[in-house]
């Protein structure tokens, strides 16, 4: 029993990027609740399976961000899906997702990783301030988990909490699935998508996704992580991504916050990764028509404190290179480039460049030396 608590804390632990997102996604973009809920319900059980951890399910964030602000329509968004899961199967399958990623130094990555925790606790205020006093209460609430009841398991109090206020705020319509309609868009529309919403996502995916989810995987998991790496991690996101935007779902990844997310909060095997994707399953089939009346009426200040807390702790990865000076200068450069530019891929490629730049200077130096 108290392992399956556990499960159930750590499967919860993403909800704080995921929902914000999915509803934004149904409501202004006009996505199908069934399609999208179905499909990332599907692939986080399928990775469950496959890596033996739990794995996280998160809309691509660079590129739902643009099509929420713009407002482009879903079948857009689908395209743009299927075109970036061609793009990672491609350097998947080419192998030149391992070649780049073996460029990438350890303080890039903790920079990466910096960067988005600073990013996560700035994205958590605006739902913070959505519910103040839930959030503070909330906050308190998981501060006395962690570090009082240290043999619970810090989301349950907060989700027992999240579901009784959302009880109060929903109102259920017709029960059943919204029907999905496949479809395979034009060339057209696939530019479109490519050119607006594949460009601007495809470094911070590379960067965020696929080489810190991998780094981050093996910091947390240790052998058990071993089936995830820099071929697998694109490839289990490109199958994700031309499924779901067939179906009609959101496009997806894996990212290295939500790895912690579902760590922290007590994910420690798939276990919590099918109880979250069947959850999501059910949500999609049964709930499809109320889908986003029911993740809207959780309550907003539980999911900043949840988003706050996951940053904080995604962030406290670059404790391991506290004692290089060279290294740690690098890191902090990368995340916080990347948290003033909103933008991980201006942090990455200037923290890329300098430990280049001075890697060259050093072997320089040493060839002056030795004549």
């Amino acid at each position: 029993m108290k392992r399956i608590l556990w499960d159930i804390s750590g499967a919860f632990g993403d909800i704080g990027v995921l929902f914000p997102i999915a509803i934004a996604l149904i409501a202004k973009n006009g996505f199908n609740p069934t399609a999208l809920f179905l499909m990332a319900g599907f692939f986080y059980i399928a990775s469950a399976y496959y890596f033996k951890i739990t794995m996280p399910v998160q809309p691509l964030k660079a590129m739902a961000a643009i099509a929420i602000a713009t407002g482009l329509g879903y079948e857009v968004i689908n395209a743009a899906g299927i075109v970036m899961g061609i793009i990672l199967l491609l350097i998947a399958f080419s192998g030149l997702s391992a070649k780049l990623g073996n460029l990438f130094p350890v303080s890039v990555i903790r920079g990466i990783q910096l960067g988005l925790g600073m990013m996560l606790v700035k994205a958590s205020s605006n739902l913070i301030n959505s519910g103040v006093y839930v959030a503070i209460f909330a906050g308190a609430l998981l501060i006395t988990s962690i570090f009082l009841i240290k043999k619970m398991p810090p989301l349950i109090p907060l989700l027992i909490i999240g579901i009784f206020f959302s009880l109060k705020g929903i109102t259920l319509s017709t029960i059943g699935p919204v029907a999905l309609k496949p479809d395979m868009p034009d060339i057209d529309v696939l530019w479109k998508g490519f050119t607006i919403l594949v460009l601007p996502q495809i470094a911070l995916t590379f960067g965020n996704a696929i080489v810190a989810t991998e780094a981050t995987g093996k910091l947390l998991y240790g052998k058990r992580a071993e089936r995830l790496n820099l071929k697998s991690v694109p490839l289990s996101m490109g199958i994700a991504n031309i499924a779901s935007g067939i179906i009609g779902g959101a496009p997806m990844c894996h990212g290295c916050g939500g790895l912690t997310a579902h760590s922290k909060f007590g994910a420690t095997s798939e276990m919590s990764g099918y109880i979250i994707g069947f959850t999501l399953i059910a949500l999609a089939l049964v709930f499809g028509y109320s889908a986003l009346a029911i993740v809207s009426a959780f309550p907003s200040g539980i999911l900043g404190i949840l988003l706050c807390y996951v940053g904080v702790q995604h962030a406290l990865f670059i404790k391991d290179i506290m004692e290089d000076r060279k290294a740690i200068f690098i890191a902090i450069i990368v995340g916080v480039s990347g948290f003033i530019t909103n933008n991980l891929t201006v942090g990455f490629l200037l923290g890329l460049g300098m430990h280049y730049s001075l890697l060259g200077i050093i072997k320089t130096l040493k060839y002056f030396e030795r004549q």
